[in-house]
């Protein structure tokens, strides 16, 4: 059964008392922007223009998929404010929804090449997400072989696998956007049912990340420490327990960038750190789907 993301809430008083919580703590405007409530309704402005959005894609039948913010409200009920909605396509199919978004009256253009380019409309826009931010991959088949379908804005829509979602969220960990609480939530609010085979090898030669997110979520969520499968946290811990008392070889190799590029940059700049961030756009940028993708007449400058 597909489900609707566009329930209208109940008048509970709860926008009075976040107003009043945010004016409590003086929160900033990033903040104010990651304030999370279950809550959900989008605005008429926005909504019309996701609602243009998704129809001319539907209508040109270009594949793509959710993510973002919706698509954590759709698998959580927890909803952040937005502007923007996360779109995700494979890399052969962006220069088609560039086109379909263009027709229907976005402007669009590459905002970086390896893996987002934008389709704007007024103070709203739409992310057009075909690679990772730290460069460690391309959206592929995956991610829409796995997906679930859902509508927003009165479009049929398929939302992004919790799991792609997850290794996704992995790398997230900016000081001023970390979204380990969402991979948390996630867990949670799946009730712990994954496809945990797959995550594991989707996170591949990363998997102390995952170990890390797994071990909070039993620190958070004592109660529901079964959420986490025995033997997927047993696996992980081997392979950690193998590390123990190995010795560095101190070769100055930092994967800090791939989490933070900004608050490892210290580390490239002025300790000497080789930065695998950069590596790993630099390959990206060598794949040919981005050559074509990015040098089609479609975009504006």
């Amino acid at each position: 059964m597909e489900k609707d993301m566009n329930a209208k809430p109940s008048e509970n008083g709860t926008e009075q008392c976040k107003a009043q919580l945010i004016e409590e703590m003086a929160l900033s405007e990033q903040e104010r922007h990651s304030f999370t409530k279950t809550e959900f309704w989008i605005e008429d402005e926005p909504r019309a223009v996701y609602q243009r959005a998704l129809q001319a894609l539907n209508d040109g039948q270009v594949p793509y998929i959710l993510s973002g913010a919706f698509a954590i409200h759709h698998y959580t009920g927890i909803y952040r404010e937005t502007k923007d909605l996360d779109l995700f396509f494979e890399p052969e199919n962006v220069v088609a929804a560039a086109r379909v978004l263009k027709e229907a009256g976005f402007r669009v253009h590459v905002e970086q090449p390896h893996w987002v380019a934008k389709a704007t409309m007024g103070e709203y826009f739409v992310d057009m997400i075909y690679g990772i931010g730290n460069g460690l991959g391309l959206i592929d088949a995956d991610w829409f072989r796995n997906s679930h379908p859902a509508i927003l804005a009165d479009q049929a829509v398929k939302v992004a696998p919790p799991e792609e979602m997850i290794w996704h969220r992995l790398f997230i960990s900016e000081r001023h956007r970390n979204d380990m609480a969402d991979t948390i939530h996630l867990i949670y609010r799946l009730g712990g049912k994954l496809d945990w085979e797959r995550l594991v090898a989707r996170t591949g030669d990363h998997w102390p990340l995952l170990l890390c997110n797994l071990l909070q979520f039993r620190y958070i969520y004592p109660g529901f420490a079964d959420y986490v499968p025995d033997d997927v946290l047993k696996s992980l811990l081997d392979r950690a327990e193998q590390r123990v008392g190995l010795k560095g070889n101190r070769d100055k190799v930092t994967r800090g960038t791939l989490m933070s590029l900004f608050s490892f940059q210290v580390d490239v700049k002025d300790w000497g750190f080789q930065d695998l961030r950069m590596e790993a756009i630099t390959r990206t940028m060598q794949d040919p789907r981005i050559g074509r993708l990015i040098q089609d007449p479609v975009w504006e400058k």
